[in-house]
């Protein structure tokens, strides 16, 4: 764990050096901080706290769930082709330098005592990992065991090998054996000639994923350099010629976040060699990273014009009247992205200010860890209530989340009544939206 490595570390006398990250110093009497929830939208599964915090769990008292329609992001995986590089970078530094590192001048922090040994890349590329799997199955055995009076003979799935592999092993958890008999797997293109509101940005023309990387380049310039100085003077008297540079440093970070995402926590020897305080300046990359270039970070109506395809078939679906032996459950996998868009389309989780140079807010709302970890689930509810009220109600990583900033009236539980919901300003302009329309064009035509 984090705190441990600063205790090692105040043993060691190391105390005396500064820690010049932008944001708040570590707390080395911190118990309570956990790595593994800060690692933006690259953070193991994990169950957030009700949002806001004075939201009760579960339905409204007389209210039963008669519809779901579940939008699931894809389990842990390997880095991405770009990501990779980056790592790998790191990994040459190290095999290169193999001398400095297998001979040190004095005793080696206890932190990065493995350098001594070596240390290589042995991550593959955007595959689903081992724990990526059993994130989906078990998800897929909670879905049926929490939900036994629904029921789906279809799922959808972007046509993309980890959100394919993810779909079916959720299958596996909720259809078991029968899987294959139960329900149909459709995929859906993943491309820039298909309208999909799963991948609703490839065809919008004027969308890049540079909106986002732009500002994680400007915040990195901003919190890695104070990292490298760290460990390099951390490390001067047992290494003399040890030249750790921002990119080495930004490899550690995504050897640290990746180690637990193929291997699983505790498993990467990366991790504790970061302060509390350098975690939190990494995971606000990750937002600003997913805020730039699917939230409200991108230029004009983009984000809430993209993610509009998604509340539509979400709100249709669960508007529909419930027939005898028709889907009263939609099982739909994607991307972070795709739940991105949708927070942006209804305005939850909203900020006035996301500086690119920080200062950070521990405040703010977008916060991808709690949003979009990895095996995400956001679970939009039908609720039939007393007196023949139709409620709807979302749940985010299985937390209540409230409606109310959509532009409905909710209740202490989050839910809004449905036809609020649809006649708030917000979700009405959001169903108006079709793919190549006015508004569209107006944000994606080149």
């Amino acid at each position: 764990m984090l705190t441990t490595s600063l205790s090692r570390a105040f043993k060691l006398g190391l105390a005396a050096v500064a820690v010049t990250s932008p944001t708040v110093a570590a707390d080395a009497s911190s118990c309570d901080f956990n790595t593994y929830e800060h690692m933006g939208n690259l953070s193991p599964y994990f169950q957030p706290s009700n949002t806001p915090p004075s939201l009760s769990s579960g339905a409204p008292p007389g209210c039963a769930v008669t519809k779901a329609f579940l939008v699931h992001r894809h389990g842990s995986r390997n880095p991405l082709s770009d990501e990779i590089g980056t790592i790998q970078n790191l990994a040459y530094y190290i095999g290169n330098e193999s001398s400095l590192f297998s001979a040190p001048r004095a005793p080696v922090p206890d932190a990065l005592a493995f350098l001594q040994e070596g240390w290589n890349s042995t991550f593959t590329t955007n595959d689903l990992s081992a724990t990526g799997r059993q994130q989906l199955f078990d998800h897929g055995v909670a879905m049926r065991l929490k939900y036994p009076q629904l029921s789906a003979s279809h799922v959808l799935a972007g046509d993309q090998d980890r959100v394919v592999e993810s779909a079916r092993w959720f299958m596996d958890g909720y259809y078991g054996r029968s899987a294959n008999s139960s329900a149909s797997l459709d995929l859906i293109a993943e491309d820039n000639k298909t309208v999909s509101w799963i991948t609703p940005m490839d065809t919008c023309e004027k969308w890049t994923y540079g909106f986002g990387g732009a500002l994680v380049s400007e915040w990195g310039k901003t919190y890695l350099p104070p990292i490298a100085d760290r460990l390099n003077n951390l490390l001067a008297d047992s290494f003399p010629t040890v030249n750790f540079t921002a990119a080495h440093v930004h490899g550690m970070l995504y050897a640290c976040v990746y180690g637990t995402a193929v291997y699983g926590k505790d498993s990467s020897p990366w991790c504790p060699v970061f302060t509390r305080a350098e975690i939190l300046d990494h995971e606000y990359e990750y937002d600003l990273l997913m805020r730039g270039a699917f939230g409200y970070g991108l230029p004009g109506d983009m984000g809430p014009v993209l993610g509009s395809l998604l509340v539509s078939n979400m709100t249709e679906f669960l508007m529909k009247k419930n027939k005898e032996g028709h889907d009263n459950l939609s099982l739909n996998f994607g991307h972070d992205t795709t739940l991105d868009l949708l927070l942006a389309a209804l305005h939850l989780v909203e900020d006035s200010q996301f500086p690119a140079t920080g200062p950070v807010d521990p405040n703010r709302a977008w916060r991808t860890a709690r949003q979009v970890p990895f095996a995400a689930q956001m679970l939009f509810r039908g609720l039939d209530c007393a007196g023949g009220e139709q409620r709807i109600q979302m749940l985010l990583n299985e937390a209540n989340f409230d409606l109310s900033p959509s532009g409905c009236e909710s209740d202490k539980y989050g839910t809004c009544k449905m036809s609020d919901f649809t006649a708030s300003d917000t979700v009405k302009a959001a169903l108006a939206v079709t793919h190549g329309d006015a508004r569209w064009r107006a944000v994606c035509s080149a």
